[in-house]
């Protein structure tokens, strides 16, 4: 079980306390925290931290993938915010603390339109996403299990699914508002207004003399967040100017009775008629550019995700969810780049040989295609570019598929696995077309995204390997004779490698020879094993025979001395093959590298069985 307690101390710690947050939300996987001074935040430290899989700015937002326990933590951390009392501005009451702002560029309102965005919907998720999947599994009840429509469970079921999409201008309008710091009940009442039956859809109304235009508000999305930004603004207002003492009862009087003449007679419409532009804009792209434009989402949805610009495509999907009742664009894209991702990880899953990197892979993985891919991109995707790539590769191939299939989805839910059944379509005609081609668009990003990103991993494997044996120093053979691997010599002390890695040579001449420019720091009275230092650090030991100690030092002579540099192929010691071998001993001649501690490691050892003096051994850094 983690620990989260300890990861939100840690968190606090290096963000430099409670006193720097100005509110904290999260998503399906990242916390998201409004920090007053990022230059006061460590984002080092906090990446460094094992349950933080990725940590990065928005703005002012930091946001930090936990994963699918962030609901967790986003308790933890307010509880613990609320008990040091340091919360200074809570976006509930609007109180944020007014310092001095350097002057924005186009750069910095588009984050701060992504932020809003992305902070009044990702709230709202669970409702939709629960609401989703329960007119998914009544499609499935209907179509499969004889549920009947006329049936107590039916009508419950489907007034569950009615209420999560009619009332979404009241969970949208909560949202907005505390988004905005204003007080969030206000921005609900505002929703409540706009889908009530005696304003909602219905023709020939006025307020003072001025005419309301005819406008459906249940399931839309912009009229509410347009109504909640212009009460916002009285609010704000309004506030500066009321007394205290009269606050409490005439500042949400005034507010409410100005806000909504202006939203029912002028926002409302507007926004209602940018919902249909939107919607009609989806629709020309998708005519004109067809299947490459799913192709294209599928592809970049990583790109988005990595950047938190995916949250603002949510106003389009509901815009096409609320004019077509399915979208055949942002969401069969995503469908198709999700499960990619997560392949993409599962796939390092396979590659990796880190243990802990392993465990982050398959964890990461398996959400990623069930439909949350955060861990994925932020945990695995960003340190793997071959992975990367393997997404996008496989994400754009199974988008392609989809746009040329026109996969629709039906519900709003986080495309992947889990949202299989929203792919049925809602009016009851069962297991068609569409769900299979999501079925086959699935396997076709796993498949894809798995191979491309092994591809890729191998390639970078090998790169690596080409370019660390480049820069690496090769070591050469000391004596001719036969190669033998280390851990096949009769001495427990070379075969486990308790001295260092390196080859064996079963030799076929009786000189020993400097296998490279170096240093003599060792020889033995015995004349058995000498010891040598290149000038980059790199210390050897070449050891001849097992054993060969107890000789006492006969039939073996040092050629050279402690403290002399010698060239490579400078005879350093001879010995006398019939002599030893006469004795009883072995004459097999381990040549290791001893400092490996010191990084020193020993790779692309030679693939030949013969070797003469001064031939390729191997390599080591």
């Amino acid at each position: 079980m983690q620990n989260y307690d300890e990861l939100v101390r840690y968190i606090e710690k290096w963000i430099n306390g409670f006193g720097n947050v100005k509110s904290v939300t999260h998503c399906a996987t990242r916390l998201r925290i409004q920090i007053i001074d990022p230059n006061k935040v460590n984002i080092a430290k906090l990446k460094a931290h094992k349950l933080i899989l990725g940590a990065v700015f928005r703005g002012s937002e930091l946001q930090l993938v936990i994963g699918p326990d962030v609901p967790k933590v986003y308790s933890i951390f307010n509880q613990q915010m609320a008990n040091n009392g340091e919360n200074k501005s809570k976006p509930s009451d609007g109180s944020i603390e007014k310092q001095s702002k350097p002057q924005k560029n186009v750069k910095d309102y588009a984050e701060i339109a992504v932020d809003f965005i992305s902070g009044t919907f990702v709230p709202v998720l669970p409702i939709l996403v629960a609401a989703g999947l329960v007119s998914a599994v009544l499609n499935i009840a209907v179509t499969f299990a004889g549920l009947s429509v006329k049936s107590g469970t039916y009508v419950v079921l489907n007034a569950v699914n009615n209420a999560g999409f009619y009332f979404l201008p009241i969970f949208l309008g909560g949202s907005a508002a505390r988004k905005l710091g204003i007080d969030s009940m206000m921005g609900m009442f505002l929703g409540a207004i706009l889908v009530n039956s005696s304003i909602d859809g219905v023709a020939n109304l006025s307020f003072l003399e001025m005419s309301i235009p005819k406008t459906t508000y249940n399931t839309t999305t912009i009229p509410v967040i347009l109504g909640v930004l212009f009460m916002s603004l009285i609010d704000k207002n309004v506030d500066k100017y009321i007394p205290k003492e009269v606050k409490f009862f005439l500042k949400p009087l005034i507010v409410i009775l100005i806000t909504v003449p202006v939203t029912l007679i002028l926002l409302g419409p507007i926004g209602s008629e940018l919902g249909n532009w939107i919607a009609a804009a989806l629709s020309f792209m998708y005519e004109h550019l067809g299947w490459i434009s799913v192709g294209i989402m599928g592809a970049v949805t990583p790109l988005l995700v990595m950047t938190g610009t995916n949250q603002a495509l949510f106003p389009l999907v509901f815009a096409m969810m609320a004019k077509f009742n399915y979208d055949s664009f942002v969401m069969p894209g995503m469908l198709a780049a999700n499960t990619a991702i997560g392949a993409a990880a599962l796939a390092i899953f396979f590659q990796e040989k880190n243990a802990d990197k392993k465990a982050l892979a398959l964890s990461s993985g398996i959400t990623g295609v069930m439909g949350i891919t955060e861990p994925s991109i932020f945990g695995v995707l960003i340190n793997y570019r071959s992975a990367f790539l393997g997404a996008m590769a496989g994400g754009g191939i199974a988008g392609i598929f989809a746009g040329l299939v026109q996969l629709k989805q039906y519900a709003v839910v986080s495309p992947g696995i889990a949202a299989i059944p929203t792919f049925i379509p809602t009016d009851g005609s069962g297991l068609n077309n569409n769900f299979w081609f999501s079925i086959v668009t699935i396997a076709i990003a796993v498949i894809c995204s798995f191979m491309f990103t092994t591809f890729f991993a191998k390639r970078t494997v090998s790169s690596k390997k080409i370019a660390k044996a480049n820069a690496s120093m090769k070591i050469f053979a000391p004596l001719s004779g036969n190669v033998v691997n280390l851990e096949n010599v009769d001495d427990e002390v070379f075969s486990t490698k308790m001295m260092g890695d390196g080859i064996a040579i079963e030799p076929s001449s009786d000189m020993v020879c400097a296998p490279l420019d170096a240093l003599i720091i060792m020889t033995t009275k015995t004349n058995h094993a000498i010891g040598l230092r290149t000038d980059s650090g790199v210390e050897l030991l070449i050891h001849v025979g097992i054993d060969t100690v107890e000789l006492g030092g006969k039939n073996m002579e040092t050629l050279v001395s402690e403290g002399e540099h010698v060239k490579k192929g400078t005879p350093i010691l001879k010995f006398n093959t019939n002599a030893i071998k006469k004795a009883g001993y072995r004459l097999i001649t381990p040549v290791i590298v001893t400092n490996m501690n010191d990084g020193h490691d020993v790779f692309s050892q030679t693939v030949q069985d013969n070797v003469e003096c001064g031939d390729y051994l191997y390599s080591t850094n």
